[in-house]
């Protein structure tokens, strides 16, 4: 009997151990999981990214009164700086080149307000909502400009006290297949399959399409060049003959061009 009773006792002292041990385990503390941090290291902050500092090829120029180039194609790849240069106004009209066939315009070849270079530039400032500054050539010229040597038309336009939207203008090279001077109402140049009646047979280009994709601003000249053979949509002739800028009073107010030429092929003039 004794020895029931011991095992009895045992038991129970074992019984009390194991609830013991559970009441025990419910207080530990609770499972934390492991961190990955440690495997990759301290993640770095992120430092500040500083702009890249202005260059000849990516700074803005400021006003200026010299000439400025506006994003415009890489144009001596294109042959510029090898061709004949032929001018048509630097301080004066040459030879036989004229002005009096301008529509709407005021026109000052003399003035020095804004000059690219030289002593003076040309002054329009159109009247209507159709102006046009109109370069042509007379009888009186000596040496004619067949359109196959002629390359290109270039000039320095600025706004002067005005800035120049990108699309304030636009620029056309006239020319004809019979008469080697401008001739008003010459029909000589068609556009073969189309009714051309008041309808312009040049291309009329804008100056985004020259390379000048943003506006020009105050008191800054850009060289603007248009080269013949990339005006796809221009009918084959014979002579240049002129050109002209057409603009309207709001858009541009006031212009000036300086140094105006033609771009001829070597040996050819």
């Amino acid at each position: 009997m004794f020895r029931h009773f011991y095992r009895v006792a045992s038991l129970g002292l074992l019984l009390l151990a194991v609830l013991a041990s559970c009441g025990d385990q419910s207080q530990a503390p609770p499972y934390v999981a492991p961190t990955i941090a440690s495997m990759f290291g301290t993640v770095p902050a992120i430092g500040s990214v500083f702009p890249l500092a202005p260059t000849a090829d990516n700074a803005i120029p400021p006003p200026t009164a010299n000439p400025t180039t506006i994003a415009q194609a890489t144009i001596t790849a294109l042959g510029e700086n090898k061709l004949i240069v032929v001018p048509v106004y630097n301080d004066v009209l040459s030879g036989s080149w004229s002005i009096k066939n301008s529509v709407q315009t005021i026109i000052d070849v003399q003035n020095q307000e804004y000059v690219d270079q030289g002593r003076f530039a040309i002054k329009a400032q159109p009247q209507s909502t159709s102006s046009i500054l109109y370069f042509t050539l007379d009888k009186t010229i000596k040496k004619y400009l067949l359109r196959n040597k002629v390359q290109a038309l270039r000039f320095y336009l600025s706004g002067g006290n005005y800035a120049l939207s990108k699309e304030s203008m636009v620029v056309a090279v006239i020319g004809s297949n019979i008469h080697p001077y401008w001739v008003k109402n010459d029909t000589s140049v068609r556009i073969e399959g189309r009714i051309t009646n008041k309808q312009p047979v040049f291309s009329e280009t804008r100056l985004f399409y020259l390379g000048i994709n943003r506006a020009i601003p105050p008191k800054t000249y850009v060289k603007v060049i248009l080269w013949l053979n990339d005006r796809i949509y221009d009918p084959p002739y014979t002579y240049v003959t002129g050109f002209y800028i057409k603009t309207d009073k709001v858009s541009a107010p006031t212009f000036y061009i300086d140094n105006v030429s033609l771009l001829i092929q070597p040996n050819s003039w």
